[in-house]
């Protein structure tokens, strides 16, 4: 789904396993409930998309951190 343009697209309860997103065009993209484990959220904007419930990895729950703008650090 590279580059793919997926403008309001519901993706709510989805498995999304090792999904190439980066590049997609999400605005409006419901991830509500979604399994995203692996997936490439690189070019996601958090900000613009349903997470509600979301199932993410530790990964991703850092490029998203940083997406929002966080300082992710160790401890």
């Amino acid at each position: 789904m590279r580059e793919a343009h997926l403008t309001g697209t519901n993706f709510a309860e989805a498995t999304l396993h090792r999904v190439d997103l980066s590049g997609a065009s999400m605005p409006n993209v419901t991830l509500a409930g979604a399994d995203l484990r692996g997936s490439d959220l690189s070019a996601v904007d958090p900000r613009a998309i349903e997470f509600n419930n979301a199932i993410i990895d530790f990964d991703q729950a850092i490029v998203i951190a940083t997406r929002l703008g966080l300082d992710v650090r160790g401890a």
